[in-house]
């Protein structure tokens, strides 16, 4: 496994996880992932937000899910979803959520979008005007009306300070990819991941000590994207007989027409993480990994025990579990 140096820290944060999208919700795999075999032509596809509350009494949100009421997205948006085949919808969204959870907008002090696809920037006109909204580097910023064809709205920035993040000077590298510490304090690293979207970033959460959790959000669609790989298998190998090929992942991008607007890019970004999913300390949650129902915990619960809870050792190869929703693409 390639050497790689997880930041230091006494400084931790908790993260709990909130799946916004209704459990009816799935999406044409061919958009998202190849090869598809028949007869798994549609992916399940949950849409993870995540509530990252800081020991000073910050809170923050990475993420808001899709809006409850998609007539309101911008016509654009409605066409794309309805020509691409999409089956999405929303039961309850994240504020409602929160609510529930006794956590109030109000004490949001910052939502942080990974990139700015509708599933992701929710409806930030919910939230107060004190609430700050991070942004990756080149995130289109282009809101309906203004612009006929934009794919975002006018009050997804209308009163927030927007802060986009700039790259070029990180305070930590992990794994070859630069990071920028939030807080302050090492408890919590925006990480540059670029290739799905423009503006696309992760997170990386320290939650104890020597244990951290991943919140890759659409760097992959299917874990299967990542794994199997020539890291992982130290510490966590494929179970034997299963997979002919252990030194690549069985999933790719597809070449041509894709939710990935730049293929190249994406796929060195799927690379880099996949050294740092290999990490026995990191566990790994992308935004819409159709593998981890009935493995982690949602909101109100946290994710921090995810360590002693053995979530890895049973999420890396679930996909490979008849029964399992990612199953069947290997």
């Amino acid at each position: 496994m390639a050497d790689i140096t997880l930041p230091k820290s006494t400084s931790t944060v908790s993260v709990k996880a909130l799946n916004i999208a209704s459990p009816r919700t799935s999406i044409p795999a061919a958009l998202f992932v190849t090869p598809v075999k028949p007869g798994k032509e549609r992916l399940a596809s949950p849409d993870y937000a995540f509530l990252i509350e800081h020991p000073s009494g910050r809170k923050v949100l990475f993420d808001l899910g899709p809006m409850k009421d998609f007539s309101k997205l911008p016509p654009a948006m409605q066409g794309l979803l309805a020509q691409g085949g999409f089956e999405m919808s929303v039961d309850a969204d994240i504020t409602e959520q929160l609510k529930a959870g006794g956590v109030s907008v109000d004490d949001i002090d910052s939502v942080i979008w990974s990139h700015s696809h509708f599933d992701h920037s929710g409806d930030m006109s919910l939230f107060p005007a004190k609430t700050k909204l991070i942004v990756g580097k080149g995130t289109d910023r282009r809101t309906f009306p203004s612009v006929p064809d934009a794919m975002l709205l006018e009050s997804d920035f209308a009163g927030h300070e927007v802060v986009e993040i700039n790259w070029e000077k990180p305070d930590f590298t992990i794994g070859e990819i630069p990071a920028i510490d939030f807080f302050g304090d090492g408890s919590l690293y925006l990480l540059d991941t670029p290739g799905h979207w423009p503006g696309h970033l992760s997170a990386l959460a320290h939650v104890k000590e020597n244990s951290f959790v991943l919140l890759g959000a659409d760097v992959c669609h299917h874990p299967g994207q990542l794994r199997p790989n020539p890291h992982i298998h130290k510490n966590f190998p494929c179970p034997g007989g299963i997979l002919a090929d252990l030194s690549k992942p069985i999933l790719s991008i597809p070449e041509g027409f894709s939710m990935y607007a730049d293929r190249a890019s994406a796929l060195v970004s799927q690379e880099k993480l996949t050294v740092i999913d290999a990490h026995p300390d990191v566990f790994v949650i992308t935004a819409h990994d159709p593998t981890l129902d009935g493995v982690i915990t949602l909101f109100p619960e946290t994710l921090n025990d995810w360590k002693e809870l053995g979530w890895k050792g049973k999420a890396s190869w679930a996909f490979l579990e008849e029964g399992n929703k990612g199953y069947g693409f290997h």
